[in-house]
């Protein structure tokens, strides 16, 4: 693979940062669409795998997941120039956006707006789920941990962090007894 300028991945993540409305959830298909398909600067696995682990490490999603993927196209400079991208557009917005709603938050053609939004940004996160379902639960164990997780998150009290945690630990102690039975 061709050494990927900086520039191009800052103005790649200005791109996906322009059209992110609705955080990290979204992103994953703007990532796809630009990095994945039509640069292969990643593969499809490469991003699922960044994107869960973004969700596991403090901080925003999609702004781990620009540094995991800057970081593999050009080292450190590469994780900066991904993560300024991803940035500016949306801080550029909130400058123009707080000015300008200050004086309009309760007109009512601006509400309908937001509901519109609202509406786009579930569409793009089912959109999500369905591409990491298709990638992820793909066997009789990881149907099995998706069901019995949804459960527990449906029914009790448990932190996200501690399911998180003990999924990996479920995986890793699957692995290793589904290998010391092939062995």
């Amino acid at each position: 693979m061709e050494k990927i300028s900086l520039r191009e991945i800052y103005k790649i993540f200005f791109i996906i940062g322009a059209q992110l409305i609705g955080g990290g959830y979204v992103i994953l298909p703007l990532l796809k669409k630009y990095i994945a398909e039509e640069r292969k600067w990643l593969s499809e696995e490469e991003l699922i795998d960044y994107f869960a682990v973004s969700q596991c490490i403090p901080g925003i999603i999609a702004g781990n997941i620009a540094i995991f993927s800057g970081y593999k196209a050009r080292k450190g400079l590469g994780a900066l120039a991904a993560i300024t991208g991803l940035i500016t557009p949306p801080f550029l917005c909130i400058l123009i956006l707080a000015h300008i709603l200050t004086n309009f938050t309760n007109n009512e053609i601006v509400q309908e707006a937001f509901w519109g939004i609202r509406i786009s940004v579930i569409v793009l996160i089912i959109i999500t789920v369905k591409d990491m379902w298709t990638k992820s639960v793909n066997s009789k164990f990881t149907y099995t941990l998706f069901s019995i997780v949804l459960i527990f998150l449906l029914t009790m009290k448990i932190s996200p962090a501690v399911i998180i945690i003990l999924s990996a630990l479920s995986a890793l102690l699957y692995s290793k007894i589904k290998g010391n039975k092939n062995a």
